[in-house]
């Protein structure tokens, strides 16, 4: 006979076995990208070249990378134990997503109880936002583990009242930041919820340690209006509109993206399942149910950062989904809230969960058929060039999101890309950065095909159809290819298209 602590923690093992499962998946099936490929070049350079292509100043209090070092450190002595390749870089994001899961049972077996804690876990483990953002070759596993980290060591602060757990909150809150700028998004809602609690001894320790945190940042903070300033200038990110509240809510039930025949049904399985949920989360307020505070707490720690995160990118666009996985973490802590310990009717209750499991299904199937799955587009064009690629020719990108992941693939490849436009809000690989990696880039298309007999051009088929639907016959640099060479051979692998020109007589 199993006890019920025996019996809580065999069923956890099962559940971090699934997460396990399915990550692996993803992590075997998906394609390579750009921001991959960064991560992986930038941080077998070491620590010294890292720091460069860190703080390195492009131009006057510009900064070359974004982007705190703590992950690429990190991936760097991962690499030096396991080697490079993609899959081992990809399970260090795996682990990270475990310590994720195992966070997120300790806080809610803390505030719920073991069986909340297990079903919490259990979303955790499957929901898709969770699986696609915590396997990729970024730093966002890592955020998020430091995240929860925090979020645990501050109830265990409040409630205990012991100092060691007060040095943990300030040590991994410290350490998210060190890890990405916008964790600050999530610890200050954190930090704010100790005003509810009405105690100023719970505020006073709070703020002590928010302080901590902030000390121990502080070698990083001084570079932050350098970084701030290569956002205002050089940064993907639009300034985000109402939809990106919306999305958020796919995100956190079915995830995107979605095919469009899916798309409705993802909506109304979101909507109904947030709003059942909001509806007993305001049942429990009203009737005073035993936790309903804690769940308040936990619908804010949900949707507080990635509000906030919406008003402050009014102003500067910052708003990166990826960067509220530990939201979507304590969404599902609150789902599992409302599921087992709100006064919710056992019809409503099974309907709510059957729903969500379609959710679920319907986005894990797209993670396992959406392009890019299964196949790598890029890979293949890297095995056709090596194998017909001759002397003398010159494999040409159109841009650094095709040229990055190929150059992982092959650095002694002869090719080169165009680089983005200077002072453009593509304009995220930095000169210092360039020359710390070693690739080739060209200002136009022109200088980037000088001299040579026969070109190999690289391109997005989306980088195409954005010429086309804006009204222009083909991309630009196409019309200068078809031009002045002649068109040889023409391939599709995927989204990505390889053409094979020949300099005209």
């Amino acid at each position: 006979m199993f006890t019920n602590k025996k019996r809580t923690y065999l069923l956890l093992i099962i559940i971090i076995l699934l997460a396990i499962g399915l990550r692996f998946g993803a992590m075997v099936n998906r394609s390579f990208w750009y921001d991959e490929a960064f991560s992986i070049l930038i941080s077998e350079k070491g620590p010294q070249a890292i720091l460069a292509g860190t703080l390195t100043m492009d131009e006057p209090s510009v900064t070359a990378d974004i982007h705190p070092p703590t992950y690429y450190f990190l991936l760097d002595g991962w690499m030096r134990l396991f080697g490079r390749s993609i899959l081992a870089a990809r399970i260090l994001s795996l682990l990270l997503g475990i310590g994720i899961l195992i966070n997120i049972f300790l806080l809610t077996r803390e505030l719920l109880g073991d069986p909340t804690a297990l079903l919490a876990s259990l979303l955790v483990a499957i929901f898709p936002f969770q699986i696609q953002f915590a396997t990729e070759i970024r730093m966002y596993a890592l955020l998020t583990f430091f995240l929860t980290l925090a979020t645990y060591a501050f109830i265990k602060a409040l409630r205990a009242h012991k100092w060691p757990w007060w040095v943990l909150f300030a040590l991994s809150a410290a350490l998210a930041q060190y890890t990405q700028n916008l964790a600050a998004f999530y610890l200050i809602p954190l930090a704010l919820t100790s005003l509810f609690t009405h105690n100023g001894k719970h505020i006073r320790n709070t703020l002590f340690a928010g302080l901590g945190a902030v000390v121990l940042y502080f070698p990083w903070l001084i570079h932050l209006p350098a970084q701030f300033a290569k956002i205002q200038h050089h940064y993907w990110v639009e300034r985000p509109t109402l939809s990106a509240l919306v999305n958020l809510l796919l995100r956190y039930t079915t995830n995107l993206p979605l095919p469009d025949k899916s798309l409705l049904w993802a909506l109304l399985i979101a909507f109904v399942c947030i709003t059942l949920a909001a509806i007993q989360t305001v049942k429990a307020v009203i009737q005073k149910q035993p936790d309903y505070k804690i769940g308040l707490w936990l619908l804010w720690l949900a949707f507080a950062p990635p509000l906030l995160l919406w008003f402050v990118s009014q102003w500067t666009p910052v708003y990166v989904d990826r960067a509220l996985l530990a939201s979507g973490a304590l969404f599902c802590v609150w789902l599992a809230w409302v599921l087992l310990k709100t006064s919710m009717p056992k019809a409503i209750q099974w309907s709510m969960a059957v729903i969500l499991v379609v959710g679920v299904g319907l986005g894990l199937s797209q993670l396992a058929t959406n392009n890019g799955y299964r196949f790598d587009p890029l890979k293949k064009v890297e095995t056709v060039l090596m194998a017909e690629i001759q002397p003398g020719d010159l494999v040409v990108h159109s841009n650094k999101l095709t040229y990055l992941p190929l150059f992982y693939y092959d650095p002694t490849m002869p090719m080169n890309f165009v680089g983005d436009e200077p002072g453009g809000s593509t304009d995220t690989l930095s000169k210092a950065t360039r020359k710390i990696l070693g690739v080739n880039d060209a200002p136009d298309i022109e200088s980037a095909v000088s001299g040579a007999q026969r070109i190999w051009f690289v391109i997005y088929q989306e980088s195409v159809s954005e010429y086309i639907q804006a009204g222009y016959e083909t991309h630009a640099h196409l019309k200068y290819l078809n031009e002045h060479y002649n068109l040889i051979s023409q391939s599709s692998y995927g989204n990505v298209l390889l053409y094979l020109y020949e300099q005209k007589p």
